[in-house]
């Protein structure tokens, strides 16, 4: 197995083990802004009726469904994440929602998406990218499969610019988060996990280097909340 592969394995194991607490943890943990940025990411998509959408390590399918309740009658999502329990959590809230014809979850490999090139309108990712075993190779598999015109939007944490708010970003992030996520969960360890992929995930601008070498042009970031995370986005020549 090669290291791309054992890290992988590993990550998906740990988003398995805390599926049951994954939602109620990321409206508490987040003071319920990720409902917030979650629509701004919808919003960045462009025009939604009558288009299809790859929503990529889509968890519990919390930005899919938006982008499905957003676009309307004439709106499809495909969701796919490496964690079966994820998808499992994912399929019930679709059911609940009556979204069974628009909205398709399923399992899928991020670094090797099984969809043709040219296939969706608009690829998207939520608090996902940062844990891609190859970013890159993940990052180009997202554009390979938008059609020309199409567009990619990537929500994603990232660290603040303002010495203050990093303080206490950094103090939340690494003392108070993992305290609650490990009492809650069960799993301590996941909730170190975050703070630590955050922190050795690539800037906002190396990010943005990164998109256009996936074949991205048009590429911009918008940060969130005091910078604490942002969306970039990128349209397909």
């Amino acid at each position: 197995m090669s290291s791309t592969e054992a890290r992988a394995n590993a990550v998906r194991e740990m988003f398995s083990s805390i599926a049951h607490r994954y939602d109620f943890l990321n409206r508490l943990l987040s003071f319920r802004q990720d409902v917030r940025w979650r629509k701004k990411a919808v919003a960045s998509l462009g025009p939604l009726s009558g288009r299809t959408f790859l929503d990529i390590a889509c968890g519990t399918g919390d930005l899919s469904i938006a982008i499905a309740e957003a676009g309307g009658e004439s709106a499809s999502v495909v969701g796919g994440d490496f964690s079966p329990e994820m998808v499992e959590i994912g399929l019930q809230k679709v059911e609940t929602k009556n979204l069974a014809g628009r909205v398709r979850l399923e399992r899928a490999d991020a670094l090797s998406l099984t969809y043709p090139d040219n296939s969706f309108d608009g690829v998207t990712c939520a608090f996902g990218v940062r844990n891609f075993a190859d970013l890159d190779r993940g990052l180009k598999e997202m554009a390979r499969v938008i059609k020309p015109g199409g567009r990619m939007v990537i929500l994603e944490f990232t660290t603040p610019t303002s010495p203050l708010m990093a303080f206490f970003y950094r103090l939340y992030f690494t003392r108070v988060l993992p305290a609650i996520g490990g009492v809650v969960s069960g799993k301590r360890s996941a909730y170190e996990y975050l703070p630590d992929s955050v922190y050795k995930f690539p800037s906002p601008p190396e990010l943005a280097e990164k998109i256009k070498s996936a074949g991205m042009a048009s590429v911009s970031f918008a940060p969130l909340t005091f910078g604490i995370c942002g969306i970039h986005s990128g349209t397909k020549p």
